[in-house]
């Protein structure tokens, strides 16, 4: 009697595991077949949706944050695919991931702030790659709106990471919305110099000088006066591309003019 009961017992254990493997092995092959159909799907609907965004949205920013997105997402939705080939049951798995999400997401505020910062900046769109801009005390030409920090080159030739939420929090400065931008110099010369005279000489400077615009018209104002010198100063306005080089240009003309007409020039 006993025998037959250890025979029993070894026959099921053995028909059950047989069945264990074969029905593992099944959904093995079919999980395959369905991470090889998901790949290309994943990949047909990233094509067809690069294309369509490339026709629509003209930011190349915008487009890859758009694409990782949808790629992410599309993934996600590929695992949790394959967990259900297994029989995993993906509600409570959900339910796990969300309350998992929730931790992760108070430990790593900063990080999800620089996520909605980058979502807003690539919203509302105060600047796109390519724009001179000043954020967070940092100037220089966006290259990137990236995902957590905007990526700027500065005029040294330094790259500097800005997070996406010190940018949408402070004020914002682009200097590339506008066609041209204003020059503002001071130059301060001796108390007793005639100041129609000098104003005169830089004027003279503004008609000779092709890269300053006639319009809006320049001007050059007496700023502040005392016994230490007449503070004078000098608005012109110039082309984005050409305000360094303007800048440059007529800071030296002023002093070389002055000086030429014998006019005392304190500082400038």
């Amino acid at each position: 009697m006993d025998s037959t009961l250890v025979y029993l017992k070894r026959t099921l254990l053995g028909e059950k595991l047989e069945f264990s493997l074969l029905d593992f092995g099944l959904k093995f092959i079919a999980a395959i077949l369905v991470l090889m159909i998901g790949i290309l799907l994943i990949k047909l609907v990233m094509s067809v949706a690069t294309s369509a965004l490339k026709r629509t949205v003209q930011d190349p920013t915008v487009r890859r944050y758009v694409s990782s997105a949808a790629r992410i997402l599309l993934w996600v939705i590929l695992i949790l695919v394959l967990l259900g080939v297994f029989g995993i049951e993906t509600t409570s798995l959900v339910t796990v991931l969300g309350a998992a999400g929730l931790a992760i997401g108070l430990a790593l505020q900063g990080s999800l702030s620089n996520f909605a910062a980058g979502f807003m900046l690539l919203m509302f769109r105060p600047f796109k790659a390519g724009d001179e801009v000043e954020v967070s005390g940092v100037t220089g030409t966006v290259i990137e709106i990236g995902i957590f920090s905007t990526i700027i080159d500065m005029p040294d030739n330094v790259r500097a990471f800005v997070p996406n939420s010190t940018i949408f929090s402070g004020v914002i400065r682009n200097r590339s919305v506008h066609e041209y931008v204003r020059i503002e110099l001071t130059v301060t010369v001796g108390e007793d110099v005639e100041i129609t005279r000098a104003q005169q000489l830089i004027q003279r400077l503004f008609i000779t000088n092709d890269q300053i615009l006639e319009i809006p018209r320049p001007d050059v104002q007496v700023e502040q006066g005392d016994s230490s010198g007449v503070k004078l100063a000098i608005h012109c306005y110039a082309r984005l591309r050409d305000a360094v080089a303007v800048r440059t240009s007529l800071i030296k003309q002023i002093r070389e003019q002055l000086r030429a007409e014998e006019i005392k020039v304190l500082k400038g």
